[in-house]
């Protein structure tokens, strides 16, 4: 059975994963307005090929792999994508049990985890945000376009580079809530 055969509403795929194909493309770009215009190409192209998505697939893996792919063409282009907004734009998730105190702390952490995953390379940034992101080795492979052992690999190369970075860098602790400051 296709996808297509069953009930399918697409502007629920849309609500559901647009923001997370945004940050994804995001993280390995690093300018928010490519990556909102990555995210909508991506998911034009995913709505006109709706009928390629085997249905054992994750949807949001089949996603990130055509945002990627794109992103790859861009980057092979080295033209702008569109001209500049602003790069400063960012979107943000809303939880409403978070307080202000927790919310600066947590940006704060955030920051400057996404300022280290910024220093690994391009190659094996993108294994790492998409094992951050749930991802199997499997999908991660998929989506990488690599072999399951060179995905593993560059996982694995990554998470090193990651701590070596992170002991050098930075100072974490556990609060009194027990949680990872």
């Amino acid at each position: 059975m296709k996808i297509s055969d069953a009930v399918f509403d697409f502007e629920q795929v849309y609500r559901d994963n647009y923001i997370k194909v945004c940050y994804f493309i995001y993280r390995i770009a690093t300018d928010w307005s490519l990556a909102e215009d990555i995210a909508q190409d991506a998911f034009v192209k995913a709505y006109k090929n709706i009928d390629s998505l085997r249905d054992g697939l994750k949807i949001s893996a089949w996603l990130n792999k055509i945002a990627y792919n794109l992103y790859l063409d861009f980057k092979k282009k080295k033209t702008s994508y569109y001209p500049p907004i602003d790069d400063n734009l960012t979107a943000e998730l809303v939880d409403l049990e978070i307080t202000p105190f927790k919310k600066i702390e947590q940006n704060i952490m955030s920051e400057c985890v996404h300022n280290k995953i910024l220093l690994i390379p391009e190659s094996y940034r993108v294994p790492l945000l998409l094992d951050m992101y749930g991802y199997n080795n499997k999908e991660i492979a998929n989506i990488s376009c690599c072999s399951l052992e060179n995905a593993k690999i560059r996982l694995h190369r990554a998470r090193i580079k990651m701590k070596e970075i992170m002991s050098k860098d930075c100072v974490f602790y556990y609060d009194e809530r027990s949680i990872l400051c």
